[in-house]
């Protein structure tokens, strides 16, 4: 705004200058003085007079009269009194020079001197109008200037605000870089730190999960010891009070077990390392399985207990069968233990949401319901956190971790699916698990199972096993668990005298520990790997660490297998089998003589390896498998037995029955070699008794459904097999367990071949036998 003012005033101020007032007045004062100057001439000059001068000058002051009446720019003198006394008697003057100059005659110089006096009159008035105006401009100009220089001022005033608002400014901005860096410093410290303590999370992470794999370690190792003693300890002769000690001790050791095992993984969980490994797994076998394991703990509470399976329930599915199987032992495990009456029920199927859309998924839900003491909302809200029980008081009465729910979640959530409950305090609590499955095609026809008994499958002997490891305790469990199954242990204390036990004589099998002093088990397995002659020497991991890196780790150095102490016998039963067979042919490869070198980490291991011992010396023996005793062996009645008649005395009737005094057996072979009805019935009969009696719970079995064979229409030649079968296997338990030390004398019925068929019609002739 003060630029526009000032530019005005100076368009202004040039206007004054091209239409000056002074200049106009000045103009006419001129005008003035030169006409009244041709007037006095004229009037002292002899006739005729100069008219031609005197009209142009009178011409000219009229003009320089007309301007300044008319121009605009004297507007401001209009109302001076100069202007207004002056002007009046210039008009009148001009009218009368006017009009005595254009009559057409020439005046006389009397006529002119009048007009002269007039004008010498009005010359100081005249004069006085110039200086009217001179003044009035030079007011204006004054004004101007101070106009001017108020702007100036004004302009001044705010360009030192504009300064000083640019220094508040400039000190605002300094001031806010200055928080900025204080505050970007500030971040990089919190960032500093905070990354500082995520590497020490971090670290304390892998700190955790190391001393997780150190306790696992140090924990299973005596574990193993334990559980190998307590194993050992089981085949030997005991009272019943020592059994029923050895029982309680292998109870507390595996619930010890369970609860480490829980423990890793949670850790597990939290490192994102428990994987889920889908394959193809028969169903129903795994249902049996869980019912095999969970009834007894039902029976043993008085508990009922049922598994009900829906009938589209499809024979193979795409799963992680151990990780399943883990989360409904948990539920139906935490149902017998929260129930103290009642039956818990186990019920398999489709779940009801499931669509049809998705082909091939089988949406399956589980659900565990039970009768026992339920919970309130409470509960349920925090049910599924971490170390959460229903009860946690000091004075509970149900012990655990509260670990088993959160797993049981995580893997079911893993898996795709979910666990839900409902429950009412006082009336029990059902879990409904759901989970997607695949449903899958069996491998092979050869995976299928199969109705008919397992075969007799020997078990090797004499093998030549290396057990590497430093803790005494697993050494001579081990070495009693080898020396029991019929085997030669050697020992190593570390991976270092492993390699000289190596050089010395390569042996059939080689248990390594991995963490062991001097030289661990992954050192010793890289450097034996690096000798060519024994790159076929089986290398199995025997380790407490059950971590998927270290499996990986173990596989990595070239072990052919990984078995997580504590250590079974049919663990160890299934590696062997696995890897050998009972004949030499595909006994383990190990190098000959002429190929063996001497190993260049120890120089001073000279001998010369022994050749392999020959086949004979691997006499066959019966393999047992997890299951065995309780499938043919009725416990708690031979328990009632021993306690009726002793142990001796119970010792003293199974020499009775296998050695078949009272011919029960040879009966019914012979009955079933016959094909007659009404004498296999009474050999069939006979022989019940007698194995009821004993607590053979298989062999009664198999006596009952061939007396009752109208209904069952079973092949002779096929429950002659599994007689024999079930014979044998109750034997070899029996023998196994020191209840009897009888020899099996049924060589000569094992050839069935001449058994007939039977069937509902009349008997044909005897077959001969």
């Amino acid at each position: 705004m003060l630029q526009l003012t000032q530019q005005q005033a100076i368009r202004k101020s040039g206007d004054l200058r091209s239409d000056s007032i002074t200049a106009l007045t000045f103009q006419l004062e001129r005008e003035f003085l030169r006409l009244r100057q041709s007037m006095e001439l004229a009037s002292r000059s002899k006739p005729p007079l100069a008219l031609d001068e005197l009209r142009l000058r009178s011409d000219i002051f009229a003009s320089r009269f007309q301007l300044m009446h008319d121009t605009p720019s004297t507007t401001a003198l209009q109302e001076r009194e100069e202007y207004t006394k002056v002007m009046p008697r210039l008009e009148a003057l001009v009218t009368q020079v006017d009009r005595l100059l254009q009559n057409g005659h020439s005046p006389q110089p009397h006529e002119l001197r009048p007009l002269l006096a007039e004008l010498n009159e009005l010359g100081p008035d005249v004069q006085e109008l110039t200086m009217a105006a001179t003044s009035h401009i030079a007011g204006l100009l004054e004004e101007q200037e101070s106009t001017m220089l108020t702007q100036g001022q004004q302009i001044m005033a705010l360009i030192f605000a504009q300064l000083v608002l640019l220094l508040l400014a400039a000190g605002a901005l300094a001031w806010r870089q200055t928080r900025q860096e204080q505050e970007r410093i500030a971040l990089q410290t919190l960032t500093d730190n905070l990354r500082a303590a995520n590497n020490a999370a971090e670290e304390a992470n892998r700190g955790k999960s190391q001393f997780l794999a150190n306790m696992s370690h140090e924990l299973r190792t005596p574990f193993n010891g334990v559980l190998g003693m307590l194993t050992l300890l089981e085949r030997t002769r005991l009272d019943g009070s020592q059994r029923e000690y050895v029982y309680t001790a292998r109870n507390s050791a595996d619930h010890l077990l369970s609860l480490l095992n829980d423990i890793l993984d949670v850790s597990a969980m939290e490192s994102g390392k428990m994987g889920i490994h889908p394959i193809a797994i028969p169903l129903q076998p795994l249902v049996d399985s869980i019912d095999q394991l969970m009834r007894p703990l039902a029976s043993q509470k008085g508990l009922g207990f049922a598994i009900h399976t829906a009938a589209d329930l499809p024979a193979w599915v795409e799963a992680d069968g151990t990780r399943l199987k883990q989360i409904v032992l948990n539920l139906v495990t935490n149902a017998i233990k929260f129930s103290d009456s009642g039956a818990v029920t186990v019920k398999i199927g489709r779940a009801p949401q499931a669509t049809t859309g998705n082909e091939g998924i089988y949406l399956l839900q589980l659900e565990v319901a039970d009768q026992g003491i339920g919970m309130d909302a409470a509960t349920l809200s925090r049910l599924f956190e971490r170390f959460t029980q229903g009860d946690a008081s000091t004075s509970r009465r149900f012990g655990g971790t509260g670990l088993g729910l959160e797993i049981s979640r995580n893997l079911a959530r893993r898996m795709g699916g979910d666990i839900t409950v409902q429950s009412a305090e006082g009336h029990g609590s059902t879990f409904t698990v759901t989970l997607p499955l695949l449903e899958a095609a069996p491998p092979n026809a050869a995976t299928q199972p199969s109705e008919m008994p397992a075969p007799f499958q020997p078990e090797l002997t004499g093998l030549d096993v290396l057990v590497a490891d430093d803790q005494m305790v697993n050494r001579k469990y081990m070495g009693a668990l080898l020396i029991s199954m019929g085997h030669h242990p050697r020992f190593a204390e570390n991976g270092e005298q492993a390699c000289l036990e190596i050089q010395k004589k390569p042996p059939d099998l080689v248990l390594m520990d991995l963490h062991m002093p001097i030289m661990d088990g992954f050192q010793a397995t890289q450097q034996i790997r690096q000798w060519p002659q024994f790159t076929k020497v089986p290398i199995v991991a025997l380790t407490a660490d059950v971590f998927a890196e270290t499996r990986q780790r173990a596989n990595d150095v070239g072990m052919n297998a990984f078995i997580s102490k504590p250590v079974s016998v049919d663990t160890i039963q299934s590696l062997l089998a696995d890897m050998f067979s009972a004949n030499e042919k595909s006994a383990p490869a190990t190098s000959s003589v002429a190929d063996l070198q001497e190993a260049p980490c120890a120089p001073t291991a000279s001998a010369e390896p022994e050749a392999p011992k020959p086949a004979a010396q691997r006499a066959p023996r019966r393999r047992f498998r997890s299951g065995d005793v309780t499938a043919h062996i009725n416990m708690p009645m031979v328990g009632e037995v021993c306690i009726g008649v002793n142990v001796q005395g119970y010792r003293s009737l199974l020499q009775g029955y296998f050695s078949d005094e009272s011919g029960s057996l040879d009966a019914l072979l012979q009955a079933l070699q016959e094909g007659k009805p009404e004498s296999l019935r009474a050999a069939a009969h006979g022989f019940k008794g007698a194995s009821a009696n004993l607590g053979f719970q298989k062999l009664a079995d198999l006596a009952f459904e061939l007396e009752k064979h109208e209904e069952n229409g079973r092949s002779l030649r096929e429950a002659h097999t599994q007689l024999l079968a079930a014979w044998e296997m109750t034997h070899a338990l029996c023998l196994r367990m020191g209840l009897t030390d009888v020899e099996n004398v049924l060589d000569r019925h094992r050839n069935p071949s001449a058994v007939t068929e039977i069937t509902s019609a009349p008997a044909p002739a005897p077959a001969p036998a």
